[in-house]
């Protein structure tokens, strides 16, 4: 680094891109792994064996629920994604969703319950 009297000058070795970054999570995962092939997380959903077998390779990775999680999150649609396939993942978001409602529902009552407390003490 450089002081020019006005401002800081960064050598290009100084660029916040050059730090040492921590290693993501994914490069931990089995479907990482070069000898399986990436179809295989893609099975066709009417071959229960397929399925069955990305779910059992699923089973034994050190970052499953972590995948899970991420698959989540972006919504992914179509494969197995840490151990759950299309229609469980489907199943999960529409009970996240269903739960993320009927606490909207539960904070929005208990706001109308206090605003009318808060409407008595006042008329009171």
């Amino acid at each position: 680094m450089k002081y020019d009297g006005i401002f800081l000058r960064l050598k290009k070795t100084d660029a916040p891109d050059t730090l040492p970054r921590p290693v993501h999570w994914a490069s931990a995962a089995v479907c990482r792994d070069d000898d399986i092939e990436p179809d295989v997380w893609f099975p066709v959903p009417t071959d229960p064996l397929a399925v069955e077998y990305a779910k059992g390779l699923c089973r034994r990775c050190p970052v499953q629920m972590r995948c899970r999680t991420d698959a989540l999150n972006r919504g992914e649609e179509w494969g197995v994604w840490g151990g759950l396939d299309e229609d469980e993942l489907r199943a999960v978001r529409r009970i996240r969703r269903a739960a993320a409602a009927k606490q909207a529902a539960q904070e929005k009552q208990a706001a109308q319950e206090r605003q009318a407390a808060d409407e008595l003490a006042t008329a009171g």
